[in-house]
């Protein structure tokens, strides 16, 4: 675009390849100068279409991309593993019974989530218990603020809140995992069960039972060998208002 002294009698005439011939236009400028517009307008027009659908598709891909990372991240903070990231109950394959028995209790629990009951998964090691719960996670974690996690680790995080250099407390730290509203304590026994742990533990299922949250227990040891690890009492509030046990006892699916 140029500028002119003066507004021509005569419009110039150009030609457009694409469009043929057509009238300059003229636009008196507030300074007194005039704009040309020299260019061919459908041409211009075009062109304004085809970036504002170029602009269109950028941010519908960067909407796509963004969720794409949203949910990743959801999943991510939600303690799922890489190795179940996604993972659905379709992943998990049937072979006996059992499994399908196991697989049909859990869904049903996820499909009537949320609720005041809680879930106690026991069995061997390999039996696809943790597969199970994270695609119980993947089925709510859009909505729902959950998180799985290994007992040892809640115990670490909790026994690391007494340094001063930490800026976790202990009492936020419970207070986040009461809030939560999935709770998922993997790898029940796997800690040592000493007293101070039984108490960190029965912290946070006391409290996720006095807000009638629910939580999911899972571990490789028998409902007596739970109860010796974090003690009787978190069982039994666990079990209370029917409180679901799905029992895995079949060899590892790993071999």
């Amino acid at each position: 675009m140029i500028t002119i002294d003066k507004i021509p009698e005569t419009p110039e005439v150009k030609s457009c390849d694409k469009h043929g011939n057509y009238d300059v236009k003229y636009t008196k400028t507030i300074t007194g100068k005039v704009w040309v517009f020299d260019h061919c307008m459908a041409c211009v027009a075009e062109n304004d279409a085809k970036q504002k659908l170029q602009e269109e598709k950028d941010y519908a891909a960067r909407t796509i991309e963004n969720e794409k990372k949203r949910r990743e991240m959801a999943r991510v903070n939600a303690g799922v593993s890489k190795r179940n990231l996604y993972k659905t109950f379709d992943d998990y394959i049937c072979t006996n019974e059992g499994q399908t028995k196991a697989k049909s209790d859990c869904m049903r629990y996820f499909e009537n989530f949320p609720n005041d009951k809680s879930m106690l998964m026991v069995g061997g090691v390999g039996t696809g218990k943790t597969l199970l719960a994270s695609a119980g996670i993947e089925s709510i974690v859009d909505k729902y603020k959950c998180e799985i996690i290994k007992t040892i680790d809640v115990v670490r995080e909790l026994k690391a809140s007494w340094s001063k250099d930490n800026d976790n407390t202990e009492e936020g730290l419970i207070k986040y995992y009461v809030g939560l509203d999935l709770l998922v304590l993997d790898e029940v026994g796997s800690q040592f069960g000493s007293d101070t742990e039984k108490l960190f533990i029965f912290d946070i299922i006391d409290g996720r039972y006095q807000d009638m949250k629910p939580t999911i227990l899972i571990s490789n040891l028998d409902i007596d060998g739970i109860k010796e690890c974090i003690g009787e009492r978190c069982v039994d509030r666990l079990r209370e208002g029917g409180g679901v046990m799905i029992a895995f006892d079949w060899k590892s699916l790993r071999n």
